[in-house]
Formats: structure tokens, sequence, C-alpha cells
């Protein structure tokens, strides 16, 4: 079993794999606590059609999938903060367009070589050393803002009222954590898929908050909870020769029937 971890493509799938759950890991307690987990989604469908359009012009689409991520991005914290539409509304108005226009660009593009079927469930066993460079670049970003920030986020996701009358620049957090999640969703959606990458957000959190007693404990539990399904995915999908991402939020699902189940159990005691 051992010799899977010397196949390159193996571990590339591997260290991608495990670099983007403690990514999407530390990002999913913001997101899920103030009830932002749709964006995950939202900006799924958004790379969708930014990687579409990116694959027709060359062979790295994440050059226009990245920014084409993060002005959608915007464009939905900036209709929600405003009070434009409601939160939900407003990730479903630029979702869905978006992904309109990316089917269009598919079915109408001579020369498409990447199937549909393989944005929709990802590839993480194609990954290259590049998109693992990505991937960690991306984490050490996401990390170091957090860490750095830690704070000042706590504050803004329990009580944004007392963070703002606290002089803390909620709109810049807010606008931060938005581009950097657009930014790994777009890994996620080469990777997980476009249909997945938006429960590889919401499951740690959601599993974590079942075992955690503190907002510390919710994001230590959450990145070890993402990183042991993720390989335990990855692994299993290898042997039974199906979809990687698809393995792993069933792994997710799987776990956190089993902690709510005995969450359940405890409560009645």
């Amino acid at each position: 079993m051992f010799e899977i971890f010397t196949w390159p493509f193996m571990l590339r799938a591997i260290l991608i794999g495990l670099l983007l759950a403690s990514t999407t890991a530390l990002l999913s307690n913001f997101l899920v606590v103030t009830n932002q987990a749709l964006i995950g989604d939202g900006l799924a469908h958004i790379s969708f059609t930014g990687i579409a359009i990116g694959l027709l012009f060359s062979n790295e689409p994440t050059i226009v999938a990245i920014p084409f991520a993060i002005i959608a991005a915007v464009i939905i914290k900036r209709l929600i903060r405003h009070n434009d539409v409601e939160g939900d509304t407003a990730i479903g108005l630029v979702a869905s367009v978006s992904m309109a226009i990316g089917l269009i660009v598919i079915s109408t593009s001579k020369g498409f070589n990447r199937s549909v079927e393989s944005m929709l469930v990802g590839s993480i066993f194609s990954t290259t050393y590049s998109d693992v460079i990505f991937a960690l670049v991306i984490f050490l970003v996401a990390f170091v803002f957090i860490l750095l920030s830690y704070q000042k986020l706590f504050s803004i996701t329990y009580d944004s009222t007392y963070a703002k009358f606290s002089k803390i620049n909620v709109a810049f957090y807010d606008y931060a954590i938005a581009i950097i999640t657009a930014v790994v969703i777009v890994l996620g959606v080469q990777t997980i898929g476009t249909l997945l990458i938006s429960a590889f957000i919401i499951f740690p959190a959601v599993s974590s908050s079942l075992v955690s007693k503190s907002f510390k404990q919710l994001i230590i539990y959450s990145i070890i909870i993402n990183i042991a399904v993720t390989l335990i995915g990855i692994i299993s999908a290898h042997y039974l020769e199906i979809p990687a991402g698809s393995t792993i939020i069933i792994v997710h699902g799987i776990l956190f029937s089993i902690l709510f189940f005995i969450k359940s159990i405890k409560g009645r005691d």
C-alpha cells in the first residue's frame, strides 16, 4: 500500500489535496458561522466559466479564472454589503448568469479539448507540480492572513456590530476573506469539481462544530477532519477507481453522520 506514496501522480494528488483541505478548513469556519457558506457554491459556478474561457486561449486557465472569480466575489459582496439584494439572491444571480455563459462558451466553441464532466467532478490525479506550488502559496497567504488578523476576524464573525464600534475595518476583512475564497475555489474546481467544492468548504466547520467547545477548537478540528477525510478519500478513490472529489465528500458525509449520531445519543443522557 505504501508504494502509492512513491508514484508521482499520487504524490501530487495527496499534496494538493492536503493543502486545499487545510486552506478550505481555515476559511470554512468564518464562512459557515456567518451564514456565507453558499458563496462557495456560487464562486464554483463562476470559476467554471472562468476556466472554460481560459481554456480557449491557453493551457493555463487559472490566469483567466482567478481574476474572473475575484471580480465576481467583489460584486457579490458589494451587493450584499449595500443591501441591494439578499445574500443568497446575490450569489444566485451572479452564479447562474456566469454558469450559463460558461455552458454557452463550451457548446459553441470548436476545438474545446476538455469535457464538461471533468470540470464538474474535478480531476485531482491529473494535477501538476505547478498546481501544488499554487496550492502552497494560497495556503500560506490564507494562513498568514488569518494568523495576523485572528482577533479581528473573530470579532467580526461573532459580532460585526461590536467590531464596527471597535473601529475595525469590517469591509476590508469581509472582502479579503471573499477574495481568498475565490482563489481557493478556482483551484478547488479543477481538483474537487464545480459541483462538490462548496461541500468541501461546508463540511469541515459543520462536523467540527459537533465536537468543539471553542472557536479555536473549531478551527483546529476542522483542519484535522478535512485533512484526514481528504487523505482517506484520495487513497480510496484510487483503489476503487472512482472520482476522488465524490469520494472525499462521501467520506465527509459518513463522518458527519457518525458525529451527529454520537452527539444525539449523548444529548439524551
